[in-house]
């Protein structure tokens, strides 16, 4: 009995920290942290006050850990989509569009994370740092050109842009999957691919990425 009470007791746990994670990201994705109370993330996740104290210290834990999650799950996939792939132009190019497919499937969570995420424009953050070896890599091999910082600066910079208009935007698959396309294509030409070479990349891997389930 008192190990059933105990499990019952770290289930509820867990939904309550769930719903609090939730609420939270809807909230801090539309309005920002400074906006929000933690009152109203509490009515949002039909919890007590003391209940979201209870999981976190306070907003900044509880955004930390929001921005944490999100940025995690969009490294994981990119590392998935990825996986196999040695060409820097395509492994570029696919990792902005997983999070551009990210932002378009997930709009309030990717909002939230672009929120939170500290030095998410710094190129030579370590949130950035995936990004920007593949943008070394590029160089060192002559398939991009430039110089590695304002390089890696054009990638995150054009990447975030383009998941803030697909959050807002309200897109159709097929419709973000274009602006997915072409934006990548100029990211490309911008480093120095040919142009025929960026539109046909950026075309091929806006499909693969934005393909249907």
């Amino acid at each position: 009995m008192e190990a059933s009470a105990a499990n019952r007791h770290e289930r509820r746990r867990t939904r309550n920290r769930d719903a609090i994670l939730v609420a939270a990201e809807a909230l801090f994705g539309e309005r920002g942290i400074e906006a929000v109370s933690i009152d109203e993330i509490a009515l949002a996740a039909d919890l007590a006050k003391g209940t979201v104290y209870n999981h976190f210290a306070d907003k900044d834990a509880l955004a930390a850990e929001i921005a944490a999650q999100a940025r995690a799950d969009g490294e994981t996939r990119v590392n998935e989509v990825n996986d196999g792939i040695a060409d820097p132009v395509r492994r570029t190019i696919r990792g902005v569009l997983v999070f551009a497919h990210f932002a378009w499937e997930r709009p309030e969570r990717a909002r939230a994370m672009m929120r939170l995420t500290p030095g998410a424009a710094d190129p030579l953050a370590p949130v950035n740092a995936g990004v920007r070896a593949d943008v070394e890599l590029g160089l060192s091999n002559d398939a991009f050109r430039g110089e590695a910082t304002s390089a890696t600066l054009l990638v995150i910079g054009t990447a975030y842009t383009l998941m803030t208009y697909l959050a807002g935007a309200g897109l159709s698959r097929e419709a973000a999957m274009k602006v997915g396309r072409d934006v990548t294509a100029r990211i490309l030409s911008g480093l120095g691919v040919p142009e025929a070479l960026a539109l046909s990349t950026a075309a091929a891997e806006a499909a693969d990425i934005f393909k249907g389930e």
